[in-house]
């Protein structure tokens, strides 16, 4: 039996599309959806107005693509409904996808939601180590390594932004290898 994993945490990728939304309504990120290569092979159902039969033909990507001040930031939005989450969560060709996006001056990272519902943000450069070596990670893990958690703008919204934490940290990191 060939279970597929795809689509598990479509609640918090609910959460991450809406906090991005937001950040783009405030008018300091434009972002897209990034999705599976297909190839259309029929027409869909009549009654559905544009639909059509299609195959998956190749990996798919990151979840998104979005560009702040200049900076491209290529994401992921994962979950773990367990004290521990799988760094293996991060499929090899999205890895990849991460390293090229970084080489050419991008910044990559992962969105996730911890089983306690708490909310990070983990540039890639800073979850590869644990990545490679296929870890588990927790939320002391998660604070320890310096991952970056979700914070409030305005006091009476949800703390749906993990932009300006994540822009703030790249700050420091570029600032420290000037030094």
């Amino acid at each position: 039996m060939v279970r597929k994993m795809a689509g598990r945490g479509l609640g918090w990728e609910r959460v991450c599309k809406n906090s991005r939304d937001k950040l783009q309504q405030d008018g300091v990120i434009h972002w897209m959806r990034m999705s599976p290569p297909v190839l259309k092979v029929g027409p869909g159902l009549k009654t559905r107005k544009g639909s059509f039969l299609a195959v998956h033909v190749g990996k798919g990507p990151p979840d998104w693509i979005a560009l702040h001040d200049g900076l491209s930031i290529l994401g992921d939005d994962k979950d773990s409904k367990k004290t521990r989450w799988s760094t293996g969560n991060v499929k090899k060709h999205q890895a990849q996808a991460f390293d090229l996006h970084e080489a050419n001056g991008g910044q990559a990272c992962i969105l996730l939601r911890m089983f306690d519902r708490s909310r990070w943000c983990i540039p890639w450069i800073m979850l590869r180590p644990f990545w490679e070596s296929r870890a588990t990670i927790g939320v002391e893990d998660l604070k320890s390594m310096g991952a970056i958690e979700w914070q409030k703008k305005e006091p009476q919204h949800p703390n749906y932004d993990w932009l300006t934490p994540l822009v703030h940290w790249r700050d420091e990191c570029l600032g420290s290898m000037v030094d």
